[in-house]
């Protein structure tokens, strides 16, 4: 790298996605320097921090990933997999999730919840068990005899699973030390999400 593509380089530092990209397709001479990977490791650090925790670039996750394709490819993976909507069945019973009623938002009913391999749901804050099935296209999630749920993508690139009675949400442990999920995903819990018989439940409650 010479004097000029130098001052080049640390000039791009300071670039966000769009200006690099655009930097990129510019100039011959800016082309190459514009996918160096230690400018798209850093744009990769800065996406994934504000992101759920499995995609942060701990020391442990960059060297897993380091060399499985360059920096720039890996961002455009993991922004096009952060909009897929559409949850896989590892992905649901892998994770631990909040469990939260509607009517009570402010409050954690249980933050054990699983779906488990065998097909039954564990860690109910009332202590039930029934059987839970995921539609073909990982869009809705059947839940014995309650409301069927809808799959949800959250912007941090967590999973919510909701139906007119509860909200349920891929929890990280750090997201333990906040009072509550409508804490850290207001949106979840609009009055409008409820059906029309909480509605009126939630509005007596606040009389």
């Amino acid at each position: 790298m010479d004097g000029q593509q130098l001052r080049d380089f640390l000039c791009f530092r300071f670039l966000g996605v769009v200006e690099l990209c655009t930097v990129e397709a510019t100039k011959r001479s800016w082309s190459q320097l514009a996918k160096e990977d230690a400018l798209w490791l850093e744009l990769c650090r800065d996406l994934w921090c504000r992101k759920v925790q499995r995609y942060r670039l701990t020391k442990q996750r960059q060297s897993e990933l380091q060399g499985s394709a360059s920096w720039k490819e890996l961002y455009r993976q993991h922004l096009e997999d952060g909009r897929r909507v559409c949850i896989t069945q590892q992905e649901l019973t892998e994770t631990v999730w909040d469990f939260t009623f509607r009517l009570h938002p402010q409050i954690r009913a249980s933050s054990a919840f699983r779906f488990e391999a065998s097909g039954n749901v564990g860690g109910h804050p009332n202590g039930l068990t029934y059987q839970w099935f995921l539609s073909a296209d990982g869009s809705r999630v059947e839940l014995g005899q309650f409301p069927q749920a809808k799959v949800l993508r959250r912007k941090d690139w967590g999973w919510a699973i909701c139906n007119s009675n509860v909200v349920c949400c891929s929890v990280d442990p750090e997201d333990l030390e906040h009072a509550a999920a409508v804490d850290l995903h207001p949106e979840l819990f609009c009055l409008e999400q409820l059906g029309p018989s909480l509605q009126l439940v939630r509005f007596l409650m606040q009389l």
